[in-house]
């Protein structure tokens, strides 16, 4: 109480005027670039960031401008809608190399924009869940897993991509689906390969990013590199995207790409995405096995497939029609006008994504942080290397959840 009562009769200062009867507001010594910096990362403009923060029109420019500075409780309002934690304000400057990747995996005839809000927060979301899965090996006093590196990486695509399936293959911790099993069994299948492997795999929260903005990306370390997918793609796309960034991996690449799939492309970002592209599309698709299809074998080259047809085909790959029928191109069995029509007359359909809710609190949360990174947290925390608490900042949930959130991330 003396405390308290000894602050009172302090002068509050904001924006440089006194404020008597209340208690004192702190201002903050950030650089003005830095408060700029994190806003135009946020893809806000100043009026919006304003009415976020809560304070009048006009503040946050003053504030960028250097004229006025923020009070600490500002700034902490700040940097919650901002998406930045507190200690980045006071660097000395706005941090470099962040979120520099020059593209995304994005869908058929989208453009290129500004990162959303949304965008910005995932990456910084899968850079904190690989430092916590570091952390989690330190404490443990272990090397983690690096089998996904490939160890003499062949000269010729065909090879990287046998190689790279036979690792997974090798890996993988649950059977290959069987013939009839739907979609999510098979992307299921590939990511507990990648996971297993060294690779984190996470995907983005429901809903808050479109696939017109983004499908995949990737973040090349040699330890713990990063796969995120969309979540609010198709589980065919997904699954596509997923072997495609693990291409730009073992080419020690980061990838946030596009989608071509012309040979004929002219920039070497272009050409990188065809090339990881074929090499996905060898991986999941081996062309002795799509040749040795019974569908493939018995149709004659320049068959006009359709749609039911192609369904049937692709179905015991887990891949869309689209990524089928293209295979069938390189493969020389159909004609690359045939494919070119049948992409411009679904690319409306493919621009949708998937809106599916995702079932479960606890199976969505799973899914969206990646079950072995689920696993891999709780694991430490029943052999006590961290505390609840700690197990319930990473896992971003309530300590009571973590339990029902293990069931969820098991094979």
């Amino acid at each position: 109480m003396l405390v308290r009562a000894c602050l009172r009769r302090l002068p509050a200062y904001v924006d440089g005027q006194p404020q008597t009867g209340r208690v004192p507001s702190i201002t903050a010594l950030v650089e003005p670039s830095l408060l700029f910096w994190a806003r135009k990362s946020a893809n806000l403009e100043p009026l919006a960031a304003a009415r976020k923060i809560g304070i009048p029109e006009g503040r946050v420019e003053a504030w960028e401008d250097g004229k006025l500075k923020p009070t600490i409780a500002q700034l902490r309002k700040a940097a919650h809608v901002y998406r930045r934690p507190l200690g980045v304000f006071f660097l000395p400057e706005p941090p470099q190399g962040f979120e520099t990747m020059r593209d995304f995996r994005r869908i058929f005839r989208s453009g290129e924009a500004e990162w959303s809000a949304a965008l910005h927060d995932e990456y910084r979301r899968a850079h904190a869940q690989r430092d916590a899965l570091l952390e989690l090996a330190d404490l443990d006093g272990i090397e983690p897993p690096s089998r996904w590196r490939l160890a003499n990486l062949p000269d010729v695509d065909e090879s990287i991509a046998a190689a790279a399936r036979r690792a997974l293959e090798s890996a993988a911790p649950i059977n290959y689906p069987t013939p009839g099993a739907d979609e999510y069994r098979h992307l299921a299948y590939w990511i507990a390969a990648l996971e297993q492997m060294g690779v984190m795999v996470m995907q983005t929260r429901g809903g808050q990013i479109e696939t017109d903005e983004m499908r995949a990306f990737s973040l090349y370390f040699d330890e713990v590199p990063v796969i995120a997918l969309n979540g609010a793609d198709w589980p065919r796309g997904r699954l596509f995207s997923a072997i495609h960034e693990y291409a730009h991996l073992l080419l020690h690449t980061s990838g946030l790409c596009d989608t071509t799939t012309d040979t004929r492309a002219t920039t070497e970002d272009r050409r990188l995405e065809a090339r990881c592209n074929a090499i996905a599309a060898e991986i999941l698709m081996p062309a002795a096995d799509v040749l040795g299809s019974e569908m493939v074998h018995e149709r004659a080259p320049g068959h006009e497939w359709t749609l039911a047809e192609l369904i049937d085909a692709a179905r015991p790959f887990g891949v869309s029609v689209e990524s089928f029928l293209r295979r069938l191109v390189t493969l020389g069995r159909v004609p690359i006008k045939f494919y070119r029509a049948f992409r411009e007359d679904r690319a409306e359909r493919d621009l949708r994504g998937n809106r599916s809710s995702g079932g479960s609190f606890y199976l969505t949360k799973a899914r969206d942080l990646g079950r072995g990174y689920v696993r891999t947290v709780v694991d430490a925390h029943s052999r006590s290397v961290i505390d609840s608490a700690k197990a319930a900042a990473f896992l971003d949930v309530k300590v009571n959840q973590i339990g029902k959130l293990a069931e969820k991330a098991h094979l």
